[in-house]
C-alpha cells in the first residue's frame, strides 16, 4: 500500500497537471512559439520541481501534438496553427450534438452569470460542451476535455486568436443568441430544438477559426532560436 500522508501522494500527479498547464498556456499564446527548444532540466530547475511532473507534463503535449521530439533536434515545441484548433472545434461540436440528445436535463441555469450580457459566449459554450461530454463519457470524456477543450479555450482569448488572424468578434451576437437558446431549450428538454442551435453555434465557432487558416498558410514560418527557461 502507498506510505505517507494524502498530500504527500497527490503532490506529484498536481506537480504535473500544474506543468501541463503552465506549458499549454505558454504554447497556446505564443510565448513558447513554433520550433522553441523545451529543455526538461531547465525548465524543472526554474519552477523549483523534479523532473519527473515536467517530462510527464511534456509527454502530454506530445500527445496532443503541441510538442514534438527528435533524436536531432530534442524537444521543442511543434508548428501548429488555427487549423489545429477548427479540428478540435469539430470534434467538441459533433460531440456537444450527439450528446445533446441523450442523458438528463443539463442544469445550467445556476451557471448563469457565466453567460451574461458582455461574457465570452465562447467560454460558455465550450463549459457547455465540458459538461456534456464529461456526463456522458466518463474518464473518455476528461480526455477529450483536456486534449480539445482546454486548448480551445485558451485559444479564444482575444489576442491570442488575433495573432493568428482569427476574428472571433464577428457574428458574437448571434452566437450569443444561439447558445441562450440552446440553453433554454435544455431546460424544457427539447433536444431537437437544442440540438439545432448547438449545430448553428458550432458551425459559426468553426467558421470564425477558419478565418485565420489562409492567413496561416500563407506567411512563411519564421526560424526559432532556441530560448532556455
Amino acid at each position: 500500500m502507498p506510505t505517507g500522508s494524502l498530500e504527500e501522494q497527490l503532490r506529484p500527479q498536481l506537480l504535473s497537471g500544474l506543468a501541463y498547464e503552465r506549458l499549454l498556456a505558454e504554447i497556446v499564446s505564443g510565448r513558447l512559439p513554433p520550433g522553441q527548444r523545451l529543455r526538461l532540466d531547465l525548465l524543472a530547475h526554474a519552477w523549483a520541481v523534479s523532473r519527473t511532473p515536467v517530462r510527464e507534463a511534456l509527454q502530454r503535449l506530445v500527445d496532443m501534438r503541441f510538442v514534438q521530439v527528435s533524436p536531432s533536434a530534442g524537444t521543442r515545441v511543434a508548428e501548429w496553427s488555427s487549423v489545429d484548433m477548427v479540428e478540435r472545434a469539430h470534434v467538441v461540436g459533433r460531440l456537444i450534438v450527439e450528446k445533446t440528445c441523450s442523458g438528463p436535463p443539463v442544469p445550467m441555469r445556476e451557471q448563469a452569470p457565466r453567460f451574461a450580457e458582455g461574457a465570452c459566449e465562447l467560454l460558455g459554450y465550450l463549459e457547455l460542451a465540458e459538461h456534456l461530454i464529461s456526463r456522458e463519457l466518463g474518464r473518455l470524456g476528461t480526455r477529450i476535455v483536456r486534449d480539445h477543450i482546454d486548448p480551445l479555450r485558451l485559444f479564444v482569448d482575444s489576442q491570442t486568436a488575433s495573432r493568428h488572424g482569427v476574428d472571433l468578434d464577428a457574428d458574437r451576437t448571434s452566437r450569443r443568441d444561439l447558445l441562450s437558446g440552446a440553453l433554454d431549450a435544455i431546460e424544457r428538454q427539447e433536444p431537437v430544438a437544442a440540438l439545432e442551435a448547438l449545430d448553428a453555434f458550432s458551425a459559426s465557432f468553426i467558421d470564425a477559426l477558419g478565418s485565420g487558416t489562409a492567413r496561416t498558410a500563407a506567411q512563411p514560418q519564421p526560424q526559432t532560436p532556441d530560448i532556455f527557461f
